[in-house]
């Protein structure tokens, strides 16, 4: 595996955490269109 790979590797799993993060918790599982829990379509 060459460097390309790695660093393709590694924004692949960073693009990952930050959806978790945006997501998960800084808007607690809501929808990441709106601030309402369960009303999102």
């Amino acid at each position: 595996m060459g460097i390309v790979d790695f660093v393709l590797i590694g924004l692949i799993v960073g693009g990952a955490f930050y959806l978790l993060y945006r997501s998960l918790w800084k808007k607690k599982g809501y929808c990441h269109g709106c601030d309402s829990a369960g009303k999102c379509k």
